[in-house]
């Protein structure tokens, strides 16, 4: 289980990291909010208060979750705390720029 779950998070750190992914996402189900959905991926399954999740990292890269999950709070309040602007808008924003290059640092050092 605990891979399972590493591998969902690794996802989610993947998906937040593609600019070309997001914008395809969202092209090929439109009625999804591709922004809200990123936030909620990461808010269901960033669990650091689990067992199973702590046993998904070691402790180094627990400490970059944490530092991620401290870049998405800082900037989803930087944005409309209760409406985050579609993804073709979103990803021309300051605060997608802060949260992309962060996922693209989490992703290159934590790896499958």
């Amino acid at each position: 289980m605990a891979s399972r779950i590493r591998k969902l998070v690794l996802e989610v750190i993947e998906l937040w990291s593609s600019k070309e992914e997001q914008l395809e996402y969202q092209k090929n189900v439109p009625f999804v909010d591709v922004s809200s959905e990123l936030f909620g991926h990461w808010e269901t399954i960033y669990n650091p208060d689990d067992k199973l999740f702590r046993m998904a990292f070691n402790e180094s890269e627990l400490k970059m979750l944490a530092d991620f999950q401290d870049v998405l709070d800082r900037e989803t309040t930087r944005v409309t705390p209760y409406h985050v602007p579609n993804i073709e808008h979103f990803v021309y924003t300051l605060e997608w720029r802060e949260i992309n290059n962060a996922a693209i640092k989490l992703r290159d050092k934590v790896k499958n």
